[in-house]
C-alpha cells in the first residue's frame, strides 16, 4: 500500500536532517507516492500495445469479412436486378412488336371500314340520284 502522507512528510525531515534541505527535496522528488511494482515500465506498455494490436487486428479482420460478404450480396443483387431489367426491357421489345402489328391490323380494319362505307353510300346515292334525275326528267 502506498505511503501515506504522513509518513512520507517523516521521511522527507530525515532526510533533510541527514542529506539537507536540496538533497532531500531531489530524492523525495524521485520517489513515487506508489510502490515501484505498480509502475507500468516499457515492457508492460509495450506488450499492451501488442494485445490491443492483436485485438484490433481481429476487429479490422472481422470487419473486412463482412464488408467483402456485403460487397458480394450487393454483387448478387445488382445481378439479379440487371436480370430483371433485362427481362422486363425484352418483354417491353415483344410489347412494342405486338403493339406495332396491332397499329397495322387496326389501320387495315379503318382502310376496309372506309371502303365499306364508301361503297355503301355509293351504292345508296346513285339509285336515290338516278330517281332523282329520272323524276325531273319526266
Amino acid at each position: 500500500m502506498p505511503a501515506s502522507e504522513l509518513k512520507r512528510l517523516m521521511l522527507r525531515n530525515r532526510l533533510i536532517e541527514i542529506l539537507g534541505e536540496e538533497e532531500a527535496e531531489i530524492l523525495m522528488d524521485s520517489l513515487p507516492p506508489v510502490y515501484w511494482h505498480d509502475l507500468a515500465t516499457k515492457k508492460d506498455i509495450r506488450a499492451s500495445e501488442d494485445r490491443l494490436r492483436t485485438e484490433m487486428d481481429g476487429k479490422f479482420a472481422e470487419i473486412n469479412g463482412r464488408f467483402t460478404e456485403m460487397v458480394g450480396k450487393f454483387a448478387a443483387f445488382a445481378a439479379e436486378v440487371r436480370g430483371e431489367f433485362a427481362n422486363v426491357y425484352a418483354e417491353f421489345k415483344t410489347l412494342r412488336a405486338e403493339n406495332k402489328e396491332f397499329r397495322g391490323e387496326m389501320a387495315l380494319q379503318f382502310a376496309k371500314q372506309t371502303r365499306t362505307m364508301v361503297f355503301t353510300m355509293l351504292a345508296l346515292a346513285v339509285p336515290t340520284w338516278a330517281s332523282i334525275l329520272a323524276v325531273g326528267l319526266a
